[in-house]
């Protein structure tokens, strides 16, 4: 367990993150005096951290381009061959990354002017200049999730919960653009809830729900990151609470039909407790004060958070995890990537592929299949197949661990 160093003071980092409020007023401290604090992870040599305030509260957030140099079991530590959003050399993709933080363009409006229909916006004006790319909501809650490391699993613990996914969160987030503003100022990462901290969490969301106004010719719109606790049908809808908070949000059947149907697997997967389902609502406020969803995207996750493509790979996941594993759940954040297995190992003396096979006799999929199997063979991949159709996961043997 690592520790962390600020105010005159050393703490367990998993207690930093995971309650934050316990640390206002240090860490308030620290970033005027010395302005930063130190990861105790490499013993030999501190490194510094950034302390930044989202909200009420302050994050540590590794060091610019210093990720690398911090232990692989550290929070911070940031693999120089992972794969990164695009630098900010291509302005026109729909998210990359500055040396301030990362630059996001959503296909979706923030702000609602009067002129405009439906939840994307009004349709843009024909121009001669090549516009920017736009994101879905999905793909910026899975980028975001890749940047925070979440979908990496070093093995040292078999838990983790939203505390810890709260704080790496944002840390990553802290400094963005969304459409061009703060994030913090349209986006909420809703806090693990401790019932001490109730009146403070309570009127932190409320403050930023103020934020969303209905004025007479514009609506201003929010982002809201939590895990799904349930979706119940009502007079006029549908009503999604999030597991850390009792706030109901409602949305109408067409777009929860909608998202049934987009998000299948994560949908399918909504009250099992083997997963979790992290969703990225937009929001606005209704003239009652009522908080309305108009669109939302929906990611499936193992028990500890593992971003997941089907309840098969959780199944994987949850293994991996039980077992200790060190292991990767690639995501795609960036083209070029003509592997992208459901797994990578890397406690095994050559790092290990591992494939879920869940569609088998798909003709698209059965050839993409052997497209990766040649892939592999022709690079000295080793890989482990889990054909979900043929084998129980417990029959599926996965090399020991070169430390074992």
């Amino acid at each position: 367990m690592f520790s962390v160093s600020f105010d005159g003071g050393t703490f367990p980092l998993s207690d930093v993150q995971e309650n934050p409020a316990r640390y206002v007023k240090r860490l308030e401290r620290a970033k005027v005096t010395p302005g930063y604090a130190s990861c105790l992870c490499q013993t030999s040599s501190p490194l510094q951290l950034v302390i930044r305030r989202y909200g009420t509260l302050f994050h540590l957030a590794g060091w610019p381009d210093d990720g690398h140099r911090h232990d692989r079991d550290c929070a911070f530590f940031k693999d120089p061959n992972a794969s990164r959003p695009v630098s900010g050399r291509d302005t026109k993709a729909a998210i990359y990354a500055t040396p301030a933080g990362l630059n996001i363009k959503l296909d979706a409006s923030l702000i609602l002017r009067e002129a405009t229909t439906g939840s994307r916006g009004s349709p843009a004006k024909p121009s001669n200049r090549a516009s920017r790319r736009s994101a879905s909501l999905l793909a910026f809650l899975q980028t975001l999730w890749a940047e925070a490391g979440l979908n990496h699993w070093n093995g040292a613990s078999t838990s983790r919960h939203w505390g810890h996914c709260n704080s790496q969160l944002l840390a990553e987030i802290g400094t963005a653009l969304i459409n061009g503003t703060d994030a913090q100022n349209v986006l909420h990462i809703m806090r693990r809830f401790d019932e001490a901290d109730r009146a403070a969490i309570n009127a932190e969301f409320d403050a930023f729900i103020a934020r969303l106004s209905v004025e007479q010719r514009a609506t201003t719109r929010g982002l809201v990151i939590g895990e799904i606790n349930e979706v119940s049908p009502t007079q006029y809808g549908h009503a999604v609470s999030l597991r850390q908070s009792a706030r109901k949000y409602y949305a109408g059947a067409p777009l929860i039909e909608h998202a049934a149907r987009t998000y299948s697997h994560a949908w399918r997967a909504l009250g099992d407790r083997s997963s979790r389902v992290v969703a990225l609502l937009l929001v606005e406020r209704t003239p009652k004060g009522h908080l309305k969803v108009v669109d939302l995207a929906a990611m499936l996750c193992s028990h500890a958070f593992l971003p997941c493509d089907s309840i098969h790979e959780v199944a994987m996941a949850n293994r991996l995890v039980a077992e200790r594993r060190d292991f990767i759940k690639p995501v795609r954040v960036a083209e070029g990537d003509d592997m992208l297995p459901d797994f990578i190992l890397r406690d095994t003396d050559i790092e290990t592929h591992i494939e879920v096979y869940g569609m088998n006799g798909v003709p698209s999929y059965e050839a993409r299949k052997q497209q990766k199997r040649a892939l592999r063979s022709a690079r000295h991949i080793p890989a482990v197949e889990w054909d979900v159709d043929k084998d129980a996961l417990t029959s599926v043997r996965l090399p020991p661990p070169k430390n074992a």
